[in-house]
């Protein structure tokens, strides 16, 4: 069995993954965003349903204003659902993380206080203002005028 370099398989993976072209997901699938904004608005989403309105035609609805499916096709109804769902999952393992970290004696129950300046580097002290640099032009001058008697006429 041969070694593996794990080094040339980071430079490798990364190289796939700058070479991916823009709006194409890790398997070549096209990315659509449509998961993004099921995430974003999920609340308003199961709200319009609870009002009454059916998932197909939230679905055209979202599809009106160019959520569409990977593939370009409008959003159906079961894929509507399907992205509601998984968003649903993916918050509830969320969920689940989080209170099993919270159960963890080792680790600290609430974040650490954020670190401050001092009050003395905290206040911006006035910079003095710099001197003017020397231009070319000047150090030229300095340097023909320490040479002027050298090049004075007899």
């Amino acid at each position: 069995m041969p070694k593996l370099d794990l080094s040339k398989l980071t430079r490798d993976l990364d190289r796939r993954r700058r070479d991916r072209p823009d709006g194409v997901g890790p398997g070549g699938r096209p990315v659509s965003g449509a998961m993004a904004v099921v995430r974003e608005n999920l609340a308003q989403l199961e709200a319009l349903h609870a009002a009454g309105a059916s998932w197909v035609d939230i679905a055209a609805s979202l599809a009106s204003q160019g959520v569409r499916h990977g593939s370009g096709a409008p959003l159906t109804g079961r894929q509507l659902t399907a992205l509601i769902a998984s968003v649903r999952r993916q918050a509830r393992k969320r969920q689940s993380r989080t209170a099993q970290r919270m159960a963890r004696s080792d680790l600290p129950k609430v974040a650490a206080p954020r670190l401050q300046l001092s009050p003395e580097l905290a206040e911006r002290q006035p910079t003095p203002t710099p001197l003017p640099l020397a231009t070319e032009e000047d150090l030229r001058r300095e340097a023909l005028a320490s040479l002027n008697d050298l090049l004075k006429k007899d």
